[in-house]
């Protein structure tokens, strides 16, 4: 606008020296006329260029960054060997006895340049140990620390830990804390009972719900739907002469346990083994599992009364924490 009145102005001091001055002054005029006319077009045309081209980097710019941020987004997860290395001590737990690398091996389908790499890290920082005579492996002893720590982690064992202790100084029977993990339970918390027969149950250790007390007792909180997608997905294995493998049958125990409100493995999971299970909730939710186990030949009717009856003060009394 201000080179658009400039022009405006010169052109009307040319109109009025047309009118008093003589031709070649005239015409000196006209060429200064012309020449800013130029002059200010030309930095016009520069400016609006200037300005087209910025807008257009800008927009260029932010379609790069954008295509950027969707291409970060699209990538796989970062960090595959992390997920091998995850399911080597997996496969260690799962065999609890040492290994070798040919076994892990064709465990994994990896190859043993691959696998070996991974096991030389995993010594170097203790997670896994390797023995220099048998040259097998093992789970290594700084797992331990790191699940004592997780096992703290929840809030249930903290709650729960003076009530087990109370169940298990009244019983006198090993009791078990668990959750609910991958269609499995997985034990949080043991205590030891009294007598001379200790239970090989470990912190850590998992077992299925189809066979186990705790297992049940979770099982009977679920809908039948779920109950059957669960059965359809697993592999029934009878693991005792007591194990429960008709899928029809499992769902009708199952409706009984939720009648009674507590579960009973009678030598379904483990032959000798005596278990009654129940589910431990926080405003109507399952947050994980408690039992009491016995050698079979302890478990008298009496025995067995008594362990309901404190088992159910005990859930009792763990469902008051956690809700107040």
């Amino acid at each position: 606008m201000r080179a658009i009145k400039v022009i405006l102005n010169d052109m009307m001091r040319i109109i009025r020296l047309s009118n008093t001055s003589d031709n070649f002054t005239i015409l000196i005029h006209h060429f200064l006329f012309w020449k800013s006319i130029t002059s200010r077009f030309t930095t016009f045309l520069n400016y609006v260029i200037k300005r087209v081209f910025k807008v257009s980097y800008l927009a260029t710019s932010k379609r790069r960054e954008h295509k950027k941020m969707e291409t970060t987004t699209e990538k796989k997860p970062y960090g595959t060997v992390l997920i091998r290395a995850k399911d080597i001590l997996d496969y260690l737990e799962y065999r609890v006895d040492p290994v070798s690398l040919q076994e892990i091996c064709t465990a994994l389908n990896t190859s043993k340049s691959t696998v070996l790499k991974i096991l030389n890290t995993l010594c170097s920082i203790d997670f896994v140990k390797r023995d220099e005579e048998t040259k097998k492996y093992t789970l290594g002893t700084a797992l331990i620390r790191y699940g004592e720590t997780a096992r703290k982690s929840f809030n249930i064992v903290n709650v729960a830990e003076a009530v087990l202790e109370e169940l298990n100084d009244t019983i006198g029977e090993t009791v078990h804390l668990g959750i609910y993990e991958q269609d499995h339970v997985v034990y949080v918390k043991k205590l030891n009972g009294k007598g001379q027969i200790i239970l090989s149950s470990q912190v850590g250790h998992t077992l299925p719900l189809y066979c186990s007390a705790m297992g049940k007792a979770y099982l009977a909180e679920q809908s039948e739907k779920d109950v059957r997608d669960y059965l359809s997905r697993i592999t029934i294995e009878k693991r005792t002469e007591n194990t429960i493998t008709d899928p029809e049958k499992l769902i009708q125990d199952l409706q009984e346990v939720k009648q009674r409100g507590y579960a009973i493995d009678n030598q379904e999971n483990e032959k000798d083994i005596y278990c009654i299970a129940v589910v431990i909730k926080r405003n109507g939710k399952i947050e994980g599992m408690m039992s009491v186990s016995a050698p079979r030949f302890r478990i008298t009717e009496e025995k067995k009364q008594k362990m309901i009856t404190s088992i159910l003060e005990a859930r009792q009394k763990i469902e008051s924490k956690l809700n107040g």
